[in-house]
């Protein structure tokens, strides 16, 4: 009987941890609308440089959408306030779990687009 219930307390701890790995953070669950679109890898967030599709697949980069522009970081920190970004440019990149990379670096951003396995 003893063996039963350490059996099964031993496989819900495991279950919990398992399902703790596999969960979205809070952007993601707050804000689903700052997950990628269907069909892409990634969603972007460009606060003070304005980032166009094109100007993504000119580095052959076709795994981000939907790209959002904002003016300032303060009107996005209004609206997002756990990013606590500090200054501009910055590029927030989303996956389907939530974020991935904030950075105020426009070339690690696109090395990170660039090489989303490394």
């Amino acid at each position: 009987m003893k063996k039963i219930i350490y059996g099964s307390l031993i496989f819900l701890i495991l279950s919990m941890l398992v399902a703790c790995t596999n969960e979205k953070d809070d952007f993601a669950r707050i804000h689903p609308n700052l997950l990628p679109s269907e069909g892409h890898r990634y969603s972007l967030q460009a606060v003070g440089k304005e980032i166009s599709l094109d100007l993504l697949e000119d580095n052959n980069i076709t795994n981000v959408g939907p790209v959002t522009n904002t003016s300032s970081y303060e009107s996005l920190n209004e609206q997002y306030p756990k990013l606590e970004l500090k200054k501009e440019p910055a590029f927030i990149l989303f996956d389907e779990n939530g974020l991935v990379l904030k950075t105020y670096d426009y070339e690690e951003m696109i090395d990170f687009l660039q090489n989303p396995d490394k």
